[in-house]
């Protein structure tokens, strides 16, 4: 059996410019699977800015408010899907 490897789902830690990725940290095809795996990476790395993405749409994005906030004070964006 070949190994899947395009997923519907991933999550990814990026660097601070947000440019390019650091880290893949998942692929899932179940949305609820892939909402606790971002969760799970957001207590993992509380200070890393990581996305939970559908393709190009970005479903769920933490990163930092500002880059000289002391322990890294983060926020939750939740992307509204425009209709």
């Amino acid at each position: 059996m070949k190994t899947k490897t395009h997923f519907a789902f991933r999550i990814d830690i990026w660097v601070d410019t947000g440019n390019s990725i650091v880290e893949h940290v998942a692929g899932v095809d179940d949305f609820e699977v892939a909402e606790a795996t971002y969760r799970a990476a957001v207590v993992r790395w509380p200070r890393a800015r990581i996305t939970l993405r559908q393709g190009i749409r970005v479903v769920r994005s933490r990163r930092l408010k500002h880059r000289s906030m002391q322990r890294g004070v983060i926020h939750d964006n939740r992307l509204k899907s425009e209709n």
